[in-house]
């Protein structure tokens, strides 16, 4: 069954592109005239530096996203010597780059199908001093130009009508940390907040940068010091996987809301700053300034009416609104739970499977599962993919094969070798409508034949573990459910400005899980 079939088998009744399905899944905040479309704007493969077929790129970002950007390592100007000549491993990945450029371009053409699916063409430009820029075109056949200096990049995208974005912000100045004294909005209407790499918000708290050779976060180069130097830019996350899979779950994708699904308008949202970052989780979010969307700039006005609104697909611990760097209001959804609430007939579900022998054991293994869930006496709304990208493996895929109202089938892998952050899980979360009575079947065929079957409301008191084999073997949880005033959360505060200073303001919501996501900021003017 091709990517494509595939990717309308899981929409089935759900309908249109697929982050519109997500919207049955979670209700979605009311954003008008746009839909919220997801997608990863940044990730790699062999043509480059990483690992993985382009053709796989393309597989993988099929079944579960509604955009890409494959982003070939292309050139960079000032690269340093390190020690044993490792540098000369990036130098041969941007040959690759421009001797298989024909292919990248054919395949951003080829696989750009507007209403469906959007690829852009685009390249990532490298360097020490001025920090990196992934290089978004607006149509295909361009070409890959060489340059040693930003300024000249820049003049490039304006001629080319192109978008560069920079990303990984937060290392120091001349360890490829963003230098925003050059800076330049009119070709960069956003920043990348968080990736593989980690998350650039602040110098402290969650995300930090520990995965490469750049060092920790510099302050100096934070969303935040970007911010309140006067730079107005949205905010998007994307992976930089560079395991072949775009859209890897827990390193970060870009959520846009635009009037279609098409590259003309994802430019446009993006040109608007009308977008969203999130670490993995979609966690659908709008947040309005006396009524105008996120990425707007206000003329003054001392009273200020901030909504927001926010649905996430596991517990939502808090919603924050960050104003000029500081949280001037947290909402807790819990607080708002009722004790003796009726039972809301909908509720979400993760299906989590993996974990398997510690590394100690030595026990290296791919675990292939084959997974049934089955919803008696209610319906099965949708189901959300949550894949990661390790281990690398060309041929396996992650793939929900059978969808229909009651049940889907999920095909997957997991190892704990290789697994990001070690986290040896691959999951899906399930919307489920019914009642108390309804049943929960997982029937597992693989790695081992089991089958775990539970009341809704069983699920909400107590989640369910079961192990396929003798103690080590890999398990399989079917969490506690979530309920909808839990998982979706509605609030508006006021706020004062002063006369003569400008505001920024963005949210920020925090998943008990971990998951976060940033809305783009709103300025009004001083």
């Amino acid at each position: 069954m091709s990517a494509v079939n595939r990717r309308q088998l899981l929409q089935g009744a759900m309908g249109g592109a697929f982050a519109s399905a997500m919207g049955l899944a979670v209700p979605q905040p009311n954003a008008g005239e746009f839909q919220l479309f997801w997608g990863d704007l940044h990730n790699h493969n062999n043509i480059g530096q990483a690992q993985g077929s382009i053709e796989r790129t393309y597989d993988i970002a099929r079944s579960h996203l509604d955009f890409i950007a494959f982003m070939p390592h292309a050139q960079w100007h000032d690269m340093p010597e390190v020690p044993d000549a490792a540098q000369v491993k990036w130098a041969k990945g941007h040959e690759v780059t421009k001797e298989r450029w024909p292919r990248v371009q054919e395949m951003a053409a080829e696989n750009n199908e507007p209403g469906k699916f959007v690829s852009f063409l685009g390249y990532e430009w490298h360097s020490s001093f001025f920090g990196d820029y992934c290089v978004y075109f607006p149509d295909d056949n361009r070409p890959l130009t060489y340059f040693d200096h930003v300024r000249k990049l820049q003049q490039f995208a304006r001629e080319n009508r192109a978008i560069i974005i920079p990303h990984h912000l937060a290392y120091k100045l001349g360890a490829r940390g963003a230098n925003f004294d050059y800076f330049d909005p009119s070709v960069s209407p956003s920043i990348e907040i968080f990736s593989e790499h980690g998350l650039s918000e602040s110098d402290r708290g969650p995300g930090d940068y520990i995965r490469h050779s750049g060092g920790g976060r510099w302050t100096r180069n934070t969303v935040r010091a970007a911010l309140a130097r006067g730079i107005r830019a949205g905010f998007i996350a994307s992976s930089d996987d560079h395991l072949g899979f775009p859209g890897a779950y827990g390193e970060g994708l870009a959520g846009i809301y635009a009037k279609e699904l098409t590259r003309k308008s994802l430019l446009e949202a993006l040109w608007a700053r009308r977008t969203l970052a999130v670490t993995g989780d979609r966690i659908a979010l709008n947040f309005r300034v006396n009524g105008k969307f996120l990425g707007s700039v206000l003329p003054f006005t001392a009273e200020r009416a901030l909504e927001v609104s926010a649905a996430g697909q596991d517990e939502i611990e808090r919603i924050d609104i960050v104003k000029n760097g500081r949280v001037i209001h947290r909402h807790f959804p819990a607080d708002s739970v009722k004790p003796a609430a009726p039972w809301p007939g909908t509720a979400l579900c993760r299906l989590e499977y993996g974990w398997g022998p510690w590394g100690s054991l030595n026990i290296v293994r791919i675990c292939d599962w084959d997974i049934t869930t089955t919803v008696r006496g209610g319906k099965l709304m949708s189901i959300l993919p949550c894949f990661q990208s390790g281990p690398f493996d060309e041929k396996r895929r992650h793939r929900i094969i059978e969808r229909n109202e009651n049940s889907c089938r999920i095909q997957s892998y997991t190892s704990r070798k290789d697994a990001f952050e070690e986290r040896a899980t691959n999951s899906v979360v399930l919307h489920i409508v019914g009642e108390r009575n309804a049943v929960l079947e997982v029937s597992i065929t693989s790695p081992a034949r089991l089958t775990i079957k539970k009341t809704l409301g069983e699920l909400a008191e107590s989640n369910e573990i079961e192990f396929t084999g003798v103690y080590t073997s890999e398990s399989i949880l079917v969490h506690r459910l979530v309920m909808p005033d839990l998982f979706r959360a509605s609030f508006r505060v006021s706020d004062k400005g002063k006369g003569g200073q400008a505001d920024w303001y963005y949210v920020r919501v925090c998943e008990s899980n971990g998951h976060m996501a940033w809305s783009s900021p709103i300025w009004v003017e001083a």
